[in-house]
Formats: structure tokens, sequence, C-alpha cells
């Protein structure tokens, strides 16, 4: 959910009814963050969202032009493609600078109104249609080197396995960050690998999880619990307590960054896409 004036200021979103703008607003979205020359999506992925550019400048690469196709600034929309139809990423995008997105993914389609859903779609097919021309275009000229991959493919590719950074190691445990405030917990003697939300940590157990620990012959105290939404539960050795709080309080502070900077875009006005 977010502030319904931040639809006015863009202009995708601006001439819909008052109504279906505040619809759109109380949606779970989700605000993204890439520093410069971070991949955001890659040609051929599976996902199912489409962007809009709050800050920064993108480029868009589309196999087999070696140059990037297009610069879109704030205001433009990118990723209707597989939102709309899901199909695979029709082109990859790579962060020019640091850049701010509000990102919506399929799912809110079953939680707008009937109208305000076909107001939405009839208004990404519109966009669709000038990408898709804009392609055709393309393709009509000689003025792009050719290749197989765009220069930052490898880059890509790498971005779509998760980056571990390690928060805590010991004997076979070990607690790695892998973005998005997610850890994945890994347990090398008993070949596991749990990937949670991280949240606040707390000594009291639930009873199914005391009888778990017990009947690996392990010691309750020597574990914390946390929560992870849809995940009921999970535990955490208290040695790493340390560790996880300072990875939250990051993860706070990057939060508390990005709002920053939404809400000084908000007091401005937008380029027009």
């Amino acid at each position: 959910m977010f502030d319904v004036q931040l639809l006015d200021k863009i202009k995708f979103f601006a001439d819909l009814p008052q109504n279906a703008k505040n619809e759109i607003a109380s949606l779970d979205t989700v605000f993204k963050k890439f520093a410069a020359n971070s991949p955001i999506i890659n040609e051929g992925d599976e996902s199912d969202s489409f962007f809009v550019l709050l800050q920064g400048k993108v480029s868009v690469y589309k196999k087999p032009n070696v140059n990037p196709i297009n610069e879109l600034k704030p205001g433009s929309i990118f990723g209707e493609i597989a939102f709309l139809s899901n199909k695979p990423r029709g082109a990859s995008i790579v962060a020019l600078d640091p850049c701010i997105l509000l990102e919506f993914d399929r799912k809110i389609l079953h939680q707008l109104s009937p109208d305000v859903r076909d107001m939405l779609k009839d208004k990404l097919i519109a966009i669709l249609v000038t990408h898709l021309n804009d392609i055709i275009d393309l393709r009509t000229k000689e003025t792009f080197g050719l290749s197989t991959a765009n220069p930052h493919e490898a880059e890509m590719i790498g971005a779509k396995v998760e980056v571990h950074k390690q928060i805590y190691g010991q004997e076979g445990y070990y607690i790695y960050y892998v973005g998005n405030g997610e850890a994945m917990i890994e347990n090398k003697r008993e070949n596991t690998q749990n990937k949670v939300k991280m949240s606040e940590l707390t000594e009291m157990i639930p009873g199914k999880f005391v009888n778990a620990i017990k009947q690996a012959n392990r010691d309750p105290d020597d574990y914390l619990y946390g929560q992870s939404g849809d995940f009921g539960g999970y535990l955490v050795l208290k040695a790493a307590r340390h560790a996880w709080k300072s990875t939250l309080l990051a993860i706070q502070a990057e939060k508390f960054d990005i709002n920053r900077k939404t809400d000084a875009f908000r007091s401005r006005d937008l380029p027009t896409a």
C-alpha cells in the first residue's frame, strides 16, 4: 500500500478515475532498489510482474543486438509482456543509475475489481503495442551491432542465482543473507537447507519445535525461534543471534533509505515517459 498521490505523478496512471487509483494504491506492491549497472530483468526469464520506474534510468537490450535498443526514464513502464501473457521476458533491462522501481505482479489482477482490472490491462496493452512497434522499427535499421548476447549477459545469468552473503558459520551450520529480507539456513551435517523470511527472533519456542529438538537429542536452550509468513516458523542457533540482529538492522536501514528517496520523489514532478 502506498500514497495514492504517487499515481498522479505517473503518466501511465494519472488519467485513471480516482476510484481506480485508490484501488491500485491499496495493493500489496513492492518498492525495489537497484544499484547502477545492476540487471533488473533478463531476456528469457520466467516471471510475471511489470515495473514502474520511479527514479534513475535503465537500458533495454534485445538479442541479437549488442547495443541497447532503448533507454527508459522515470515514469516509464516495462515488463508488461510477461505480466499480460505469461510468456518469458522479451528483453533485458539494466540499471544505468541507482534506480527505484514499483513492482506489480500478476496476483494483483485477483485483487482488483473487474472494471479497474480491465482499465489496467487496456493501458498495458497500449504500452505493449508501442514497445512491439519500436522493436519492428529497430529490425529495419542497421545501426546496431549484432551478437548472440548483450554485454551484460554474463552478469545477468549470475544474478539469476542468489548471491549468498554468509553472516554466520560454525561446524557445518551456516546462515546466508540472500537479499529481499530473506536468509538461507544451511545445516551440512543434516544436509538441510531452508530459505526463510528474516524476522525478530524469540526464546519462546512452540511446543512442536521443542519436541523436534529433543527428538534430535539437542537442547532447546541452544535455539531461538523465528516466524516466516506462510512458512510456519524456523529455528536459529543462539550463537548466531548477534549476526542475525546486525543483518536485520542493515535491512531496516536499506528500507529507510528507499522510503526516504521515494518520499523525495513524490515531492517533485516526473518527466513524461
